[in-house]
């Protein structure tokens, strides 16, 4: 091991621990568009955010009534209750997963938040901007779904005192986290607006890993993402709308209009901190009769694909640090599959994860063992670099020229150690990703205490056997540094250990596996003869 190694191993761990950091405080960019309007938080009520959208005068909170009722509806994935005030939803509960509260208490995930101002699926009109107020004739009778009684149709309906009239009517499904709904309207002659309401879908901001929370929508086949620390009062996106949501690191709500091209454009609204709403527009000649999709659920990857319209494009295999980079997306996304198909014979994501990091060992070492040659080559000619230093210390532009020529002399490309690592960046960037971010790892086992890869080990076990893997990884590779570089080398474990303990075991798993397939491996190499001699050796 030498010089370049330890600047290699510095920088992954800068960017392992640099990354939540940013992901917390930065986030990713806001895709700039033509298209795309910012309005100021200070917009006066009735104000014309664009040509095409108008606001309405007020957006008030829903208010509970003394007769008001719930719906209860019940199937294999979730619990959810509507209420007729407003006719919106007040509880989704999805039961497959689950977290403990403060107090240790394991309850399902719930993703309408408690007090929010608005709730999902309410309307806004022009002619009633109360119209979360409004109550709806709503059937009490709870629905229980089951493989027997696999879809349920619930209707509310609302009639104002002067005969205008509000239909929903949402279909519900057992086995699928997509509601299909459809909204009638009799006498509004202004269109409407209907909300997704406000933080319906982001269960957890986050507090290590900030990711892509926010809103996200497909217009115009473009992705947009908004982040609530980036959004300066509203955020307008006109076009043909495929679909838009509100989105956290492992769950999604969004709207589906089933005719595109009719309906627009997204509104996302920041209410507070941590606070951003998501409004659907439909315009007025559209606003009789409209079909649309909710998908309320998790991010995982073959249900979105079946919903068709590439909802599968809000998990982001290429996010890291301060955007979305494209490298990354093109090694995280096979990767992905990889794990998917392993788990598929080994029933087990933690297994899983040990064999594609035999997999990514085995398929990077021609390159290690070309990496170790050339730290070879370069420790041989070691005194010869350091009776040049020694003798061009005080002129550098002479001593880097001799360097050159004596590299030249001994045909040793200078990089050669260094470039073969630097192609397994984007592998480990990408595996870092796969393993922090998607859903499949959550709530998955491995065995004996280790019962949720996407969380951290509850005892600590598994990060001190991986930093002692990374010492013992150390004392069988011969080293060319010097005496400071070989002390920092060795406190590289301490602080791995230290900022490891609270990484989810799965991303520690891989990180122990591989330090100990490097141990096998250096140790062939050794025996083939390619171990890198002593400073100061020929």
């Amino acid at each position: 091991m030498e010089k370049r190694l330890v600047v290699f191993l510095i920088l992954s761990l800068a960017i392992i621990f640099a990354y939540p950091f940013f992901m917390e405080r930065i986030g990713g960019p806001t895709p700039q568009a033509p298209e795309v309007k910012q309005i100021p938080a200070e917009t006066k009520q009735g104000s014309e955010p664009s040509s095409q959208t108008k606001a309405p005068t007020e957006r008030p909170p829903i208010v509970e009534e003394k007769n008001a009722k719930e719906k209860v509806i019940e199937s294999d994935l979730y619990r959810v209750v509507l209420s007729n005030v407003g006719g919106t939803i007040k509880e989704w509960q999805l039961k497959k997963y689950t977290k403990k509260t403060a107090t240790g208490e394991v309850v399902p995930i719930e993703l309408v938040q408690k007090g929010v101002s608005t709730l999902p699926l309410t309307l806004f009109t022009q002619e009633e901007p109360k119209g979360s107020k409004q109550l709806y004739n709503l059937d009490e009778k709870p629905v229980q779904l089951s493989p027997e009684n696999p879809q349920a149709v619930v209707t509310l309906t609302s009639v104002g005192p002067d005969g205008r009239k509000i239909t929903k009517e949402l279909t519900f499904h057992n086995d699928r986290y997509l509601v299909e709904t459809r909204i009638d309207t009799e006498g509004y002659s202004q269109g409407y607006e209907i909300s997704l309401g406000t933080n319906f879908g982001i269960e957890d901001w986050g507090q290590q890993f900030g990711g892509s929370i926010g809103a996200i929508s497909l217009v115009d086949g473009e992705l947009h993402r908004e982040q609530e620390a980036k959004i300066n009062g509203t955020v307008v996106h006109e076009g043909t709308v495929s679909w838009a949501g509100l989105q956290d690191k492992y769950f999604i709500s969004a709207l589906i209009p089933k005719e595109a091209a009719q309906t627009g454009p997204v509104s996302v609204k920041k209410e507070g901190e941590k606070q951003i709403r998501l409004d659907l527009k439909v315009p007025a000649e559209q606003a009789g009769q409209k079909m649309l999709a909710l998908y309320s659920g998790p991010k995982e990857y073959d249900r979105l694909v079946q919903v068709g319209v590439h909802l599968e494009e809000s998990i982001d295999f290429g996010w890291f640090i301060m955007g979305s980079w494209l490298p990354v997306r093109l090694v995280a996304k096979p990767l992905y599959f990889i794990i998917r198909f392993l788990y598929q014979f080994s029933h087990n994501y933690g297994v899983a994860i040990i064999l594609v990091t035999v997999l990514i060992k085995v398929l990077f070492f021609p390159v290690t063992r070309k990496s170790l040659a050339s730290m070879k080559e370069m420790a041989a000619i070691q005194p010869k670099i350091a009776a040049v230093r020694k003798k061009y210390a005080g002129d550098r532009d002479k001593m880097n020229k001799e360097l050159m020529n004596l590299y030249k002399e001994h045909q040793i490309n200078p990089f050669g150690g260094c470039l073969p690592m630097l192609v397994q960046i984007p592998v480990f960037v990408a595996l870092f990703n796969i393993l922090y971010t998607t859903i499949d790892l959550r709530q998955a086992p491995f065995m004996f205490w280790i019962r949720d890869l996407s969380d951290k080990d509850p005892y600590y076990v598994l990060p001190i056997i991986m930093g002692i893997s990374m010492f013992f990884q150390q004392l069988t590779q011969p080293t060319t540094m010097d005496p400071t570089q070989a002390k920092v080398m060795l406190f590289l474990p301490v602080i791995y250990t230290f900022f490891f303990l609270n990484f989810p075991s799965g991303l520690v798993l891989y990180w122990l596996v591989n330090n100990l397939l490097s141990i096998g491996q250096q140790y062939l190499m050794n025996r083939e003869g390619l171990a890198i001699p002593k400073t100061g050796t020929t």
